[in-house]
């Protein structure tokens, strides 16, 4: 018998078998055979269950520290929270920032946190982990970086970098997280926006964030007025390419009867298609803003800044005064320059036309000729330099009466250093420019009556236009046909008291003409995008409600409405594209603001 059948027969007689003529036969006794199979499923089972059990123990094990490391990444942020609580909470006691003094608040909060850190203030939970005690948490640092300047010498951002740690059951986790306080008007953070509602009739095309102090309402419905009729027009919904700060889901509303608006669906398997149909974006670039902790902008605060900035003296003298006139801009000019001695330009009076006497004319003719040549000759000398004069500024002046910016007798309105330096006007601002060459503007200017502007300009100023309308719904602001460029690469930051009007007359051309600037208004707003190309290159802002209206493709004027051609290749006759470039370039003229913006950086991991 070979090996293997010797091998192969002892395994047979193993399992209960005999080897019979070549076939397996059982054995007719078979006690303990029963035990055995029992016995090798028992091991089997054995093994299996400690194998479980290894598993299952590992797992509770990496679940628990899982558990441990989510925790204490919550407390550290927990700490980190609480932390810009309370900055936010004491730099909110302050109400009209003066951003020079702001920056020993922050050192002084600064320090009242270090000293926390340094008497080991601890933040506790109540959370329990795995039978240990309390868990705790703590902020290791924070450091202050000092203020950040600009292009001038204003103090306007203050970053704070806050480091907390966190320890439960032994896993330690650490977080930094940056917190930038600036002085910055809010409404500059905006493409477009209201502090109270914000109408998006049709399909204006928004690139930059947006900004709803009540609703943000939507429509693919466009409104407009035709030869003195009003008209509807439909067409596509809006468009963001960016996110959009509302008060609440709810807040975010369409258009389903005619004037009639209700919140879209913002259940959670629709919300995502809900604003994709009404806004172009998902339920990530929605953010929720208190009001509350929107950052107001104070005009007539504002206004006894720079006033009291031009002439150097004192604010609480400047705004002793400004109560006396009865809040009354150009009423405090003059009596600024009376107190003050603020240099003063003053638009000569232009004198008549001589008329040159007949052959024979009495000497009495000639003499009074000769005089006429003479006032004229004196006016045009004194036009000429003032011409200079408003070229070549280097310091604040006061000019009286209104000035009208032409492009032939006036062409320039400069600042070499314009920091710090403001151009007073107690009369009106006309730019009436139809030339080849651009009216340049650079300066900062307060305005006491109203602002004007055709034609093109190359502006980079900060322009307040501080009149008061008589009727709410007047305009103080108007730019018509006009074509305003950034100065330098620059651009203009006007803020109106009354209502801006932005107004094309050559409407119906769809190649776009560009305005380069941020506009805040105290009214309310309306813009167009329909017969019009209305493209902006900066931001628009209103306190009171802003209305958009646009549509998409080639307008042409009919006989009694605006045919639109929405197949063309041209796209929304409506465009706002953000332009963050306005902190840098106009800080110096930036608004007074009565609180101060806290912007919370994203976490990391150390």
């Amino acid at each position: 018998m070979s090996v293997f059948r010797k091998w192969t027969h002892k395994i047979r007689l193993w399992l209960g078998h005999t080897y019979t003529n070549g076939r397996s036969v059982p054995y007719k006794q078979e006690q303990g055979s029963a035990l055995v199979m029992v016995m090798f499923v028992v091991l089997i089972l054995t093994v299996l269950g400690l194998a479980v059990l290894s598993a299952t123990v590992g797992g509770a094990k990496r679940t628990e520290t899982r558990e441990n490391d989510v925790q204490s990444l919550h407390l550290a942020q927990k700490s980190l929270d609480e932390t810009v609580a309370y900055i936010t909470a004491q730099l909110d006691q302050k109400q009209n920032i003066d951003p020079i003094s702001l920056n020993t608040d922050i050192l002084s909060i600064t320090q009242q946190i270090q000293n926390q850190i340094n008497a080991g203030v601890k933040t506790s939970t109540d959370l329990q982990v795995s039978g240990a005690g309390q868990s705790q948490s703590k902020l290791m640092s924070i450091v202050y970086k000092g203020p950040e300047k600009g292009a001038t010498a204003q103090l306007t951002r203050y970053a704070l970098t806050l480091t907390a740690q966190a320890n439960v059951n032994g896993v330690v986790r650490t977080l930094v997280q940056e917190v930038n306080i600036d002085t910055f008007p809010e409404f500059l953070s905006y493409a477009l926006g209201s502090e109270h509602n914000l109408i998006l009739n049709g399909a204006p095309n928004i690139i930059g964030n947006i900004y709803a102090g009540d609703g943000l309402m939507t429509s693919h419905t466009a409104r407009y007025t035709y030869k003195a009729a009003s008209h509807t027009k439909a067409t596509q919904y809006p468009h963001l390419n960016g996110d959009a700060y509302v008060q609440s889901l709810e807040a975010i509303q369409e258009e389903k009867v005619s004037n009639q608006y209700t919140p879209i669906n913002m259940d959670p398997t629709l919300a995502n298609d809900s604003l994709g149909r009404v806004l172009g974006i998902s339920l990530e670039q929605v953010n929720i803003k208190n009001k509350k902790k929107f950052v107001q902008v104070n005009l007539d605060q504002t206004f006894i800044d720079k006033i009291a900035e031009a002439v150097s003296v004192n604010r609480n003298d400047i705004q002793t005064m400004y109560i006396n006139t009865g809040q009354n801009p150009a009423q405090l000019m003059t009596d600024v320059a009376k107190r003050y001695g603020i240099k003063q330009l003053t638009l000569p009076t232009k004198p008549a036309t001589p008329v040159r006497p007949a052959i024979g004319a009495p000497s009495t003719e000639w003499d009074q000729y000769n005089a006429a040549v003479a006032a004229m000759q004196s006016y045009e000398e004194q036009m000429a330099k003032l011409k200079v004069t408003l070229a070549t500024l280097d310091q604040s002046v006061l000019f009286n009466g209104d000035l009208e910016l032409d492009g032939v007798t006036f062409n320039q309105l400069n600042y070499a250093q314009k920091a710090g330096k403001w151009f007073l006007l107690n009369g009106n601002l006309t730019i009436d420019n139809y030339q080849k060459n651009s009216i340049q503007i650079r300066a900062n200017m307060l305005t006491a009556g109203n602002v004007n502007i055709q034609g093109e300009a190359d502006l980079d100023a900060t322009i307040y236009v501080m009149k008061k309308p008589s009727n709410p719904a007047d305009y103080t602001t108007v730019l018509q046909d006009a074509t305003i460029k950034g100065l330098n690469g620059k651009e203009v930051v006007l803020m109106s008291k009354g209502g801006i009007l932005l107004n094309r007359i050559e409407a119906f051309s769809s190649t776009p003409t560009t305005i380069k600037g941020f506009f805040y208004t105290e009214a309310a707003a309306d813009l167009y995008g329909v017969g019009s190309v209305f493209w902006l290159d900066g931001g628009f802002f209103a306190k009171g409600d802003l209305t958009v209206n646009a549509v998409v493709g080639d307008a042409v004027g009919g006989a009694s409405d605006i045919e639109v051609n929405p197949s063309s290749n041209v796209g929304s006759r409506f465009r706002v594209t953000y332009n963050e470039g306005v902190y840098a370039d106009q800080q110096a003229g930036l608004p007074r603001i009565q609180q101060v913006n806290v912007r919370v950086g994203k976490l990391e991991l150390k």
